[in-house]
Formats: structure tokens, C-alpha cells, sequence
């Protein structure tokens, strides 16, 4: 084989060998699919959401109404009927039905959500905490809908209509809005309790 010849073909051949390296990557990265949403974290998140509810609760309790015993006194009368997970959720250990109850947390949340923002803007001075809460419940709430649409396909949940709505509570004087701002943390606070408890059995 002449010279000439024998450069030209191992051209060639170095020149199909660097060519393959170059596309693989390429499609490795094609293929890569993106991350998915995860429940891993639920039961903590939902812990920590029930913490900084109970502790936003307390402060306002004592800070406006000068119960800093714990005792709610006269507030105890007052209902709004907020979401509570009840015994036909089948949230606890006992009767816990996967389904069930994350539909019933998942309407809990996305309920509260709008009665947080009036919190939000009834109490002064813990509106770091309160913007963290409620952007909090809201990742919550998009988690918990996620595992429900993977596991059971269901992508919406039908909403009942509460007796209250936010746009009830909207009061101008300071006492009510005050009452209204206790109410709703402290029927929150419940919710979130039973809530972060059975997504602990879900992890289990």
C-alpha cells in the first residue's frame, strides 16, 4: 500500500472513531427524565407547618387577649366551622385508607388557604412566619394532590361548600379581626396535627 494511500485511510478510520463519542452524550441526556415530585418529605413538612401554627396561636393569645396560661377562655364558643379530618376520612392507624385520606387532606388545605391569607394580614408583626406558613401549605397541598394523581389517577377534588368563607370574616374592627385570626389558627392547628400524624402512617 502506497504511503499516500495508508494516511488517507487512517484518516478515515480516526475520523469514525471520534464521531461516535459525540452523539451518545447527546441522547444519554435526551433520555434523562425530570424530577418528580416527591411525598418523601410530606410528614415532616406538615409537622413543621403544625409547629408554626401552634406557636403564631399562642403568641396572638397572648400578645391581644393576655391568655398566656393556654387558657382560650371565652374564644372557645366561637366556630366557623373550618375543615377538620374526622373519623370518615379514615385517617388513623386504625382504619387508615390511603385514599380517603389524602383526598380529605388535600380539600383541608386547599380550604384553609385563603382564610391563612386573612390571618396574614390581621397580625402584624409575624408576617415573615405567616408568609412562610401558607406558601408552606400550599407546597403541602401541591405534594399531597401529586401522590393522589400518581397512585389513584385523581387529579382534582371536588370541594364541598363551607358555611364560612373568608370574604365572612372580613371585619373592621380590631377585636373581631383579632378573634377571627385565633379561630382560624387554632381550628388550623388541629387540622394539621391529625394531618401530619396520618402522613406519618403513610410513610411508614
Amino acid at each position: 500500500m502506497r504511503p499516500a494511500q495508508s494516511f488517507y485511510l487512517l484518516l478515515l478510520v480516526c475520523g469514525k472513531v471520534a464521531a461516535f463519542p459525540v452523539t451518545e452524550p447527546m441522547q444519554t441526556a435526551e433520555r434523562s427524565p425530570a424530577p418528580a415530585l416527591s411525598c418523601a418529605t410530606c410528614d415532616s413538612l406538615a409537622l413543621q407547618i403544625q409547629s408554626s401554627a401552634a406557636e403564631l396561636r399562642d403568641s396572638q393569645l397572648c400578645e391581644y387577649f393576655s391568655f398566656c396560661d393556654g387558657d382560650q377562655g371565652s374564644l372557645l364558643t366561637y366556630d366557623f366551622n373550618l375543615p377538620q379530618i374526622r373519623a370518615q376520612d379514615r385517617c388513623t392507624k386504625i382504619s387508615f385508607h390511603k385514599e380517603t385520606c389524602l383526598k380529605a387532606i388535600t380539600k383541608g388545605l386547599e380550604k384553609y388557604n385563603p382564610f391563612l391569607l386573612l390571618v396574614e394580614t390581621s397580625i402584624m408583626g409575624s408576617s415573615n412566619r405567616m408568609i412562610w406558613m401558607r406558601s408552606s401549605t400550599q407546597r403541602l397541598t401541591e405534594l399531597v394532590m401529586h401522590q393522589l394523581n400518581v397512585e389513584f389517577g385523581i387529579s382534582n377534588v371536588n370541594e364541598s361548600e363551607l358555611e364560612a368563607s373568608a370574604s365572612d370574616l372580613v371585619s373592621k374592627t380590631d377585636w373581631n379581626r383579632q378573634v377571627n385570626a385565633h379561630v382560624i389558627l387554632r381550628d388550623f392547628t388541629r387540622f394539621m396535627e391529625k394531618s401530619s400524624r396520618a402522613l406519618r402512617f403513610m410513610s411508614l
